[in-house]
């Protein structure tokens, strides 16, 4: 679907969205580009239905092109925000990957101050090459942070292991928390 009236055609561009209302109109694009992205995640999608997507998060972080939604980063409210996932469509071509990574990297670094996230693979490499690696937390609080059974804490002193959707992976927490 082409989202004209929430952006100017032409540009690629981003913008917030809080509302349920608006997270409702545009959430089918939404939940398909994150499920087709964490298909071949271990774990998957933390979220089975749209409107799982809808109630169980705060803020959303759209990028559009030409009215088109091509990138998304989803934030619970949790200990301040904390970003659950993100994705970027893998049907544009390589410059416009490449210009959506660095729209991603833009926000990530200014949003490390006020967010956090637990992160692992693909998703771990980008966001420590984006900045993330001053601010990376210790694993220590993992559980605290996670409310979530940590299986063990790695050497390194920011990895540890916990289950999730049955697969045990090997996280990582980066960005700035509320206590």
């Amino acid at each position: 679907m082409t989202y004209k009236n929430l952006v100017s055609l032409g540009l690629l561009e981003s913008d917030i969205i809080l509302s349920v209302a608006e997270k409702s109109y545009i959430v089918d694009d939404v939940y398909s580009l994150l499920s087709k992205t964490y298909a071949n995640v271990k774990g998957g999608l933390l979220f089975a239905t749209p409107d799982e997507l809808i109630s169980k998060t705060s803020k959303w972080q759209i990028i559009y092109l030409d009215g088109e939604i091509v990138g998304a980063i989803i934030y619970k409210a949790k200990r301040g925000l904390k970003m659950v996932a993100m994705a970027i469509s893998d049907s544009l071509d390589y410059s416009f990957r490449t210009h959506i990574k660095r729209m991603l990297s833009e926000i990530f670094r200014i949003t490390f101050r006020s967010s956090w996230m637990e992160v692992s693979e693909g998703a771990e490499k980008f966001i420590l090459g984006v900045g993330g690696t001053r601010f990376l937390i210790s694993n220590s609080l993992a559980h605290q942070l996670t409310a979530k059974e940590i299986l063990s804490l790695d050497s390194d002193g920011v990895h540890y292991y916990r289950e999730i959707n049955g697969i045990i992976k090997r996280k990582v927490i980066i960005g700035t928390v509320k206590f």
